[in-house]
């Protein structure tokens, strides 16, 4: 019987959720239940006659057979789980014979615990801030019944927050659809809503757990419609304010000049200008030749603006007079921490900034080689890398170059990249220096007296006849580019309306009408021949004399620098050192003696 009474016991022990272990006075297991077992991770079989401690090496049931005392509600960790435990001594006759621990599993609780609390603060903060922000709002249940809503909105319907709390939002708030939305689950945005005869627009949101409606929130998003009517007009002068600004900004990046801008009638001009227009109907790649300051950025100005991307961006990059260290950061762009200095976020490069449009790449011909050859790889990928990227960026671009070079004389030295050279010279257009066109001097210079007035404020200057005769017998081997600069200078030193030979620099008079010429060597190729022909007057003293005229001007543009007076003049250096020594020009030095 009493056998019977044990395994029934043992029976009620294994059916309990909470863990059960008994020990004796030596701490022995006597008692090991299923529960524990599974808690513990420990069979039965491999706990029972075993000591506790071995098993669980921090239980705090040991304590109790010291002190004959129970304890109750204490926590204890069993690696990831967290348990509470009831320990109590079992004592017979009197006699401390062991001790009883019941411990239950609490992790999940504890879990579900915190969740709550975390709500609890969350819904507490949520409640703290709609109070003080001002927001009219409310939450509804699935019920229709109110739990939460602000103050101040609570005060406008009538009601405090204690009042409404509980109660049906048909009865807190009129005219309310906000148990409509709970039943469809359907958001109402924007909607006009009358309370105590003031309209109002709210949103009302349905609130789901899944696919679940479980309330709705409420919000007042314009206390007035007249509110809605002030912001609405805000955003209309925005838009119009952002509307200006794109346009302004495609304004700047764009071409500034058209063909309209190219003053001239003459057949040289005139052909040039009809060989642009043609290839801006185009999207192929323009190679503008021509002397320094013939106008070639104003070319491609005007081929950009008549062509099919006119409304894109005008980037534009001087190839010679960005160092060389730079020049590749300027056109691929690079990433954040690509080098020291890198600008945070990274910066885009002219083949980026011109995507779209047309890339302007002036002075190609002093591409670096290096440079030459990654620009032909963007040409023919129609993708760019940026420094320090990892990936390539797909552009859309039509590309302009221009140059004062002889590339095919480059080319046979290797100095320009042939492949690069056919990929450029697409559609060519020599733009003629300005002593191919004297007809357009008069109307050149007027133009640009015109701008200069109208840049200044001042009143317009105009040229005398003699000037003008003047201006028509010098060679400009700096062209336009020159003249305006003669011109500009000649308007801040004269106080008058009409500007006379007397305003512009003294080279420019050797070639009025009536200056008497002197006699000058013969210019190369002409030694040996009839020296008649040297005569004052005659075709050849006058060319040596433009010859002669054109390198003094070259010098004194480049600072007395042969090299790169020769390229103005567009000889080799060799060749104006044998000019120089033959009409036996000196040197700067020499002239300041």
């Amino acid at each position: 019987m009493q056998g019977d009474s044990e395994a029934i016991l043992c029976r009620v022990l294994d059916s309990m959720t909470n863990g059960v272990i008994a020990i004796d006075r030596e701490g022995t297991i006597f008692v090991f239940n299923d529960a524990a077992a599974r808690l513990l991770h420990v069979g039965k079989e491999d706990a029972l006659g075993k000591r506790l401690l071995d098993i669980v090496p921090n239980s705090g049931l040991v304590s109790v057979l010291r002190t004959g005392a129970p304890e109750t509600g204490r926590p204890q960790q069993i690696g990831a789980r967290s348990v509470i435990a009831d320990r109590a001594p079992i004592f017979r006759d009197g006699e401390l014979i062991g001790a009883v621990s019941v411990f239950q599993d609490v992790t999940e609780m504890e879990k579900m615990s915190r969740e709550l609390d975390s709500t609890r603060a969350l819904a507490r903060t949520l409640e703290e801030v709609l109070a003080g922000a001002g927001e009219w709002m409310v939450v509804v249940d699935a019920n229709g019944i109110v739990t939460m809503i602000s103050e101040e909105y609570a005060e406008f319907n009538g009601t405090t927050v204690a009042d409404a709390v509980g109660k049906h939002v048909t009865q807190v708030i009129e005219n309310t659809r906000m148990h409509t939305v709970v039943k469809t689950g359907t958001a109402e945005i924007g909607e006009r809503m009358t309370i105590r005869g003031r309209a109002l627009i709210v949103n009302r949101i349905p609130l789901k757990d899944g696919d679940r409606v479980i309330g709705a929130y409420g919000r007042v998003v314009f206390k007035t419609v007249e509110q809605l009517r002030e912001l609405a007009s805000k955003m209309n002068l925005l838009e119009s304010k952002v509307k200006y600004y794109e346009e302004e900004l495609t304004h700047l990046r764009g071409a500034r000049y058209t063909f309209g801008s190219i003053v001239g009638a003459g057949a040289a001009i005139t052909a040039a200008k009809a060989e642009a227009e043609r290839a801006s109907r185009t999207d192929s790649t323009v190679l503008l030749r021509g002397e320094t300051g013939t106008g070639k950025e104003l070319f491609a100005h005007a081929i950009h603006a008549a062509g099919p991307r006119r409304a894109g961006p005008f980037i534009k990059l001087n190839c010679a007079a960005v160092p060389t260290e730079l020049l590749e950061s300027e056109l691929f762009g690079y990433e954040e921490g690509a080098f020291t200095g890198a600008r945070r976020g990274g910066k885009p490069g002219k083949f980026e900034l011109a995507a779209g449009g047309t890339l302007f790449l002036d002075e190609i011909g002093d591409m670096p080689l290096p440079m030459q050859a990654k620009l032909l790889r963007v040409l023919q990928e129609k993708e760019v890398d940026r420094l320090g990227g990892t990936g390539s960026r797909r552009v859309d671009l039509r590309l302009i170059a221009a140059t004062a070079r002889n590339l095919e004389e480059m080319v046979g030295q290797g100095t320009f990249r042939a492949d690069l050279y056919y990929r450029v010279n697409v559609i060519p257009i020599r733009i003629p220096p300005l002593r191919e066109h004297w007809e357009d001097l008069g109307a050149i210079a007027e133009s640009f007296l015109a701008r200069l007035s109208a840049d200044t404020g001042e009143p317009k200057r105009r040229l005398s006849a003699e000037l003008l005769e003047v201006l028509r017998t010098y060679p400009w081997p700096g062209n336009v580019r020159e003249l305006q600069n003669g011109l500009e200078r000649a308007v801040a030193m004269s106080p008058r309306e009409v500007l006379r030979p007397e305003h512009f620099p003294a080279h420019l008079l050797r070639f009025g009408p009536g200056v008497r010429k002197e006699s000058i060597p013969a210019p190369a190729g002409m030694e040996g021949e009839d020296t008649s022909a040297n005569a004052p007057g005659s075709l050849a003293s006058v060319k040596a004399e433009a010859e002669r005229s054109a390198i003094l001007s070259a010098l004194a543009a480049a600072g007395g620098n042969r090299t790169r007076a020769a390229e103005l003049l567009g000889i080799h250096r060799v060749k104006l050192h044998e000019k120089i020594k033959r009409y036996g020009i000196a040197s700067s030095s020499e002239r300041q003696k």
